[in-house]
C-alpha cells in the first residue's frame, strides 16, 4: 500500500488560494476574508500566518525571485541562441502567466520593502544583459541583422513589452485575468519589436516554437 501524500500546510494552502485569488479578481478586490473563506479557516488563523495582504504579496515576490533565478540561469551560445531564447520566453511568459497580479497591480499593492525592491531592480538589469546578449548571439550566428548601438535598447523594448503586458492589457482593454491568447498576444507583440531584422528561417523556427 503506497503511503498517504502528506495534506498541504495551512500556510501553503493560503499561498495558492491568495495566488489563484489575486490573479483572477485583482489585488484590491480580494480582502484576507475572501481568502480565508477560500481556504476554509478564519480570517484569524489567516492573519497567523500572514498579518496582511502586504506580506502574502512578499511571500509571492520571492517565490516569483526563486523562478527568476532558474530562467536567468540559461546558457546561449551563437550555435544554440534560438533555442535559448524560445526556452527564454516560455520561462518569462509562464512567470507573467503564474503571478499574473505582480506584474498587473504594482499600483494596488505598492512599495513592499527595500530588500524586496532591489532584488526587483537587479532582476529586471539581469534580464536586459541577458536578452542583449542573446541579440549579440544571434547576430553572431547570422540570424540578426541589426546595428551593435541597438541591441541595449531593443533589450529593454523588449523586456518592458513583457514586464508591462499585463497591466496594458487591464489599463486599455478592461483585461483582468489573461487568457492563452492573450498570453500569445503578447509573445506576438514582443517579437514585432525586432522580427524584420530576423533571417526568414530564424523567424520561422520562432513563430514555430516560441508560443504556448
Amino acid at each position: 500500500m503506497a503511503p498517504k501524500t502528506p495534506a498541504p500546510k495551512t500556510k501553503d494552502r493560503i499561498l495558492v488560494a491568495s495566488l489563484r485569488l489575486f490573479n483572477e479578481n485583482g489585488y484590491d478586490t480580494v480582502t484576507t476574508a475572501r481568502i480565508a473563506e477560500e481556504v476554509g479557516i478564519s480570517e484569524g488563523n489567516l492573519w497567523y500566518h500572514f498579518r496582511t495582504k502586504k506580506d502574502l504579496v512578499r511571500a509571492h515576490q520571492y517565490s516569483l525571485i526563486r523562478r527568476i533565478d532558474t530562467r536567468l540561469a540559461i546558457k546561449s551560445t551563437p550555435e544554440t541562441v534560438l533555442d535559448a531564447y524560445v526556452l527564454f520566453n516560455r520561462m518569462v511568459f509562464e512567470e507573467v502567466w503564474e503571478y499574473q497580479f505582480l506584474y498587473r497591480d504594482h499600483a494596488e499593492y505598492g512599495r513592499t520593502s527595500p530588500e524586496l525592491e532591489g532584488k526587483v531592480s537587479r532582476v529586471y538589469e539581469q534580464t536586459t544583459a541577458m536578452l542583449e546578449k542573446m541579440f549579440r548571439h544571434m547576430i553572431e550566428a547570422g540570424h540578426l541583422s541589426m546595428p551593435d548601438e541597438e541591441l541595449a535598447p531593443l533589450a529593454d523594448n523588449v523586456w518592458m513589452v513583457i514586464r508591462y503586458w499585463p497591466s496594458f492589457l487591464r489599463e486599455t482593454r478592461s483585461v483582468v485575468k489573461l487568457d492563452k491568447q492573450s498570453l500569445n498576444a503578447g509573445i506576438r507583440h514582443h517579437f514585432a519589436l525586432f522580427e524584420t531584422h530576423l533571417t526568414a528561417k530564424a523567424r520561422a523556427y520562432l513563430d514555430t516554437h516560441a508560443y504556448n
